[in-house]
């Protein structure tokens, strides 16, 4: 018992709630997935399949053109209608009419733009990749089908975001991220099923697939009075979209797209330019370095909402005491995985173990791991600022876009991996950090620092 409460108290002071808890274990287990899917890869794939693999990824995610940022915009704007609203015991929503009017407004748009969204994905996109994999002719590789399917139920999965978004944006959390682990589960178990049945790049889909149902299960099952609730409310006011949220999405959606720039475009670089098997390292590197920053993540991005419905009640003081604690606690999370992926990765090099051949070799990847810790500095303030329902980083995603697409197609073709990844940290030091930095302290003092005393938040303590 005594064991128990000091084990509370620890999880209390590291700001663990039971957001927290399930988006950890999920990010937990994907990284345990992550190792399984890697070593099945590495035993049931070839080198040239696993570049596909990989590849399919990244360009999937050029349906954030199509999205535009509506991502983080309906969370946001979610949870700042949600300061005025509350559940009752059968889920049903309480509270100012007014708001609960806006936010009906809100799900029925977004029903709409998402519904534009996945018809995209499922036609345009997948034409799009089926044009860019021919140009790469892999006769022995069976992707055509695999490619296509994977498109067809990533667009039927995209429309069902704005129920999702929309439980998330109401301080759900812990409903949401508990979902998200068990889904997390099912469909790594799928993918993984999928390799050793032989479906090879069909498995893709097959996982795709899982995720798809077990949303509309949960959507259904857990939230139907909710989401009822919405669909039949009459609406008396609506959310302005031209006033209220599109001055703040057109931002948001330039630097989500600046995103795929600097995150998204190296598989598909190392694919063209030196093939499938060069691919297939660089993206299996750049989804396990990724987990780092997932996991070190979960910390503010569960606490969105609840940072969302402070800037709501004006309560500053409070909002930027949670934030201090958090940025330090996602840090040195950062610093420590990073650590600890590093030691395993010297490990495979120690002892010769054939699955090394099919990651980066160990010099790049330390550049990738120093350019992660960095990565969830500038993400830590970036979701602060968002949180206002505001995008100021817009001009140095933008720029930042503009030099990471550069830098990573001219280092890359020449140079592969390593010249993609060193100019990708030598960016961020000399230019992602330090403009995050300006932008943020700025933009602070401008919004409410003046409303408190600035005793609160130390600038030199959290960056330090």
């Amino acid at each position: 018992m005594v064991l128990f409460e000091k084990a509370k108290n620890i999880l209390r002071k590291l700001e663990v709630n039971r957001a927290v808890f399930y988006s950890v274990l999920t990010t937990g287990w994907s990284a345990f997935a992550g190792l399984l899917t890697i070593l099945v890869i590495a035993y049931w794939l070839s080198a040239d399949e696993q570049g596909f693999y990989y590849t399919f990824s990244s360009v999937l995610a050029l349906q954030v053109f199509v999205e535009l940022g509506l991502t983080t915009v309906i969370i946001q704007v979610t949870s700042h209608e949600w300061a005025f609203l509350t559940h009752d015991e059968n889920g049903k929503i309480r509270g100012d009419e007014r708001a609960l009017s806006r936010l009906a407004s809100l799900l029925r748009f977004s029903l709409k733009w998402y519904f534009v969204c996945g018809i995209v994905v499922i036609f345009l996109l997948s034409s799009c990749g089926y044009i860019f994999f021919l140009t790469r002719p892999h006769p022995e590789i069976e992707w055509q089908i695999p490619w296509l399917a994977l498109c067809f139920v990533a667009g039927l999965t995209l429309m069902l975001s704005p129920f999702l978004l929309i439980i998330e944006g109401s301080n759900q959390i812990a409903s949401i991220y508990s979902f998200r682990f068990v889904q997390g589960i099912w469909t790594s178990l799928a993918l993984i099923a999928g390799m050793l049945l032989g479906f090879g790049l069909y498995s893709l889909a097959l996982s795709a697939l899982v995720r798809f149902i077990s949303s509309c299960v949960f959507i259904i099952w857990r939230h139907y009075n909710f989401i009822f609730q919405l669909l039949n409310f009459k609406i008396k006011e609506r959310i302005n979209w031209n006033t209220e949220v599109w001055p703040f999405q057109w931002k948001i959606a330039i630097s989500w797209l600046s995103g795929y720039f600097i995150f998204s475009i190296f598989t598909p670089i190392m694919f063209y330019y030196h093939g499938p098997q060069v691919a297939g390292q660089m993206g299996m590197t750049w989804a396990i370095t990724w987990m780092i920053v997932s996991f070190s993540s979960s910390w503010i991005g569960t606490r969105m909402p609840q940072l969302g419905i402070l800037i709501a009640n004006r309560q500053y003081e409070e909002l930027d005491r949670l934030f201090s604690r958090l940025f330090l606690i996602t840090v040195v999370i950062s610093i420590f995985c990073s650590l600890i992926f590093w030691l395993l990765i010297y490990g495979l090099h120690i002892f010769n173990m054939e699955i090394k051949d099919r990651l980066l070799p160990i010099l790049p990847i330390t550049l990738l791991l120093i350019d992660r810790i960095i990565l969830v500095m500038i993400a830590d303030m970036a979701l602060y600022l968002r949180a206002h329902k505001k995008e100021p980083m817009m001009i140095p995603s933008l720029i930042g876009a503009l030099l990471a697409g550069t830098s990573t197609w001219l280092l890359g073709a020449a140079y592969g991996p390593m010249g993609a990844i060193s100019g990708l940290l030598a960016l961020d030091i000399l230019w992602g950090m330090p403009s995050c930095y300006f932008v943020f302290s700025t933009c602070r003092k401008k919004w409410h620092v003046e409303e408190y005393s600035p005793k609160v938040f130390s600038y030199k303590r959290i960056i330090s």
